[in-house]
């Protein structure tokens, strides 16, 4: 249960000096942002490849700005996945569907897994998109909020566990939402597994199901305007 502090909002400066909680909660929209366009690069501790985060596409769907960011092979520019989001103080942070790519050589590991987020047994080839979307994070969260999302006859449940360090190879000082989604379903979506979210950047790590270690952001990510 939330428990307000006071009458007046209590703040906690991040990042660029933005304020991070009030009374009610952390502005989930804030450690989600896709107001631009970007670009940033991630390292694996069980992978021998970078992968980039960028976004490539905005539309609107019942009110959301609905951005796709691709997660691709630094080096190759092979596609892993997609994912469909959007991220407002209206709704908070969903997601509107997803896409995994037919595998390619040099995105598993030697034990016949990976750490890319993609499952071997989820829908390949083809997009999944959600009506309703998946509530990931309510526009204001409070470390202990729970919501579920069913779609599709599969339930996907999103915690906001804690906020906490979460530091990367760009910077050791962020704080983060943790925010874990796992799902009923036997397998699993590129977006299900333990993220780090900081205020005005976005992820700094995201660990998926099944994976030995986390994504780590690499460096300053790459800005361009939004299209």
């Amino acid at each position: 249960m939330r428990s307000v502090m006071s009458t007046i909002a209590l703040f906690t400066v991040i990042g660029c000096g933005s304020a991070a909680y009030t009374y009610s909660g952390y502005w989930a929209s804030n450690h989600f942002p896709i107001e631009d366009d970007w670009v940033w690069q991630y390292t694996n501790e069980a992978e021998d490849f970078l992968m980039d985060a960028a976004t490539t596409g905005r539309e609107t769907k019942n009110g959301n700005e609905v951005v796709t960011i691709d997660y691709t092979h630094s080096e190759t520019g092979n596609l892993l996945f997609s994912i469909k989001w959007s991220s407002d103080k209206s709704d908070g942070i969903l997601v509107h569907g997803y896409y995994i790519a037919p595998p390619f050589s040099g995105a598993d590991d030697d034990d016949g897994g990976d750490d890319t987020g993609t499952s071997t047994d989820a829908a390949v080839g083809e997009w999944v998109l959600f009506s309703p979307p998946v509530a990931l994070a309510d526009k204001q969260a409070e470390a202990g909020d729970e919501l579920t999302t069913t779609v599709d006859g599969i339930t996907y449940v999103s915690t906001f566990e804690a906020y906490e360090d979460c530091p990367n190879l760009y910077a050791s000082d962020w704080r983060c939402m943790k925010v874990v989604v796992s799902s009923d379903d036997d397998s699993s979506a590129p977006f299900e597994g333990t993220w780090h979210w900081a205020a005005e950047y976005g992820t700094s790590l995201f660990q998926p199901v099944g994976a030995s270690f986390p994504w780590k952001l690499v460096g300053e990510p790459e800005w361009r305007p939004a299209n």
